[in-house]
């Protein structure tokens, strides 16, 4: 099986970060934010602003990538690409129940585990400025 393209956001406010924890599929159990797989014929800003609108019901304004990482996880390999969104003034909430149990704004300092692989190389990324991980 080839790998897949993934694309992610994350939305940090006053030193916390939105997550959500997955549920019905790979990576079960984990803290994520928006994301999914990329599109024919989609730019990675519109994949991500799209992921962000269907699960958690947002306009994503301004968008800065993050990184890039190469993950092999959850039986699965992708390339999965990040950014960093603007949603100010709005409150994400959860759209697709089947996809997502629980959600909530969540320290930077005092994240929630287990994080889904992506979601732990785009908090890294935000914290240090790293902007490629080649995976575990």
């Amino acid at each position: 099986m080839r790998p897949q393209v993934g694309v992610g956001v994350i939305f940090v406010r006053d030193g916390k970060v939105f997550l959500a924890k997955r549920h019905g599929a790979h990576g079960e159990d984990t803290w994520a934010s928006a994301g999914g797989h990329l599109e024919n014929g989609e730019s990675l800003e519109e994949c991500a602003r799209r992921e962000a609108m269907e699960e958690l019901g947002v306009t994503v304004g301004e968008l800065e990538f993050l990184c890039v990482s190469n993950i092999i996880a959850y039986g699965k390999h992708y390339v999965d690409i990040e950014f960093l969104g603007d949603i100010t003034g709005q409150e994400p909430r959860l759209m697709e129940p089947e996809a997502f149990i629980d959600s909530g704004w969540f320290p930077l300092d005092r994240l929630p585990k287990p994080l889904f692989r992506a979601m732990r190389y785009a908090l890294e990324s935000y914290g240090t400025g790293q902007y490629y991980y080649a995976g575990d």
